[in-house]
């Protein structure tokens, strides 16, 4: 479908269309690649603006309601770290450590706070609170560097409230 985007093949409103979905109703600013096909999952990574695809999700599950979905959506721009996988069957990760020149990802707020604690050379708690107030005591500390310390939470969401 014509759209003047770079990745024409690859825009999520081609699959928006093929699902028969409206891409004016359907949030489809975006991408998808990495197509993966293995016994019983199908799996494939997107590149939205501003949002995830929650709207698209909501699409294929509609188009193939015996299929279960499971995703993890990031944005740094939106301040928003997402999964619907509560168990974590398939993304397990809880939180985030951006410690240059790495991202890290734990699963557990106790591996967080270890990471944590290396990289600014003294012990953290194992609490949010705690790892919060570290980074920014770490940044208000180190105001010349030309990075700064982040740490995130993945929230946990049901399909229910997307």
């Amino acid at each position: 479908m014509e759209n003047g985007f770079y990745y024409p093949t690859r825009w999520l409103g081609n699959l928006v269309t093929r699902l028969g979905g409206d891409t004016r109703e359907v949030y489809c600013r975006g991408t998808w690649s990495d197509l993966r096909l293995s016994e019983k999952c199908l799996s494939f990574f997107t590149e939205t603006a501003w949002q995830p695809p929650v709207t698209l999700l909501k699409l294929i599950q509609k188009c193939y309601p015996s299929v279960s979905f499971y995703f993890e959506a990031e944005g740094d721009d939106w301040d928003t770290y997402l999964t619907n996988d509560a168990e974590g069957k398939y993304f397990s990760s809880r939180y985030i450590v951006d410690c240059e020149p790495d991202m890290e990802y734990f699963d557990t707020i106790e591996e967080a706070s270890n990471y944590l604690s290396a990289c600014i050379g003294k012990p953290v708690a194992a609490t949010w609170q705690s790892l919060n107030e570290a980074t920014d005591e770490w940044n208000d500390e180190h105001p010349d560097t030309d990075w700064a310390i982040n740490v995130k939470q993945i929230e946990v969401v049901s399909n229910d409230d997307l």
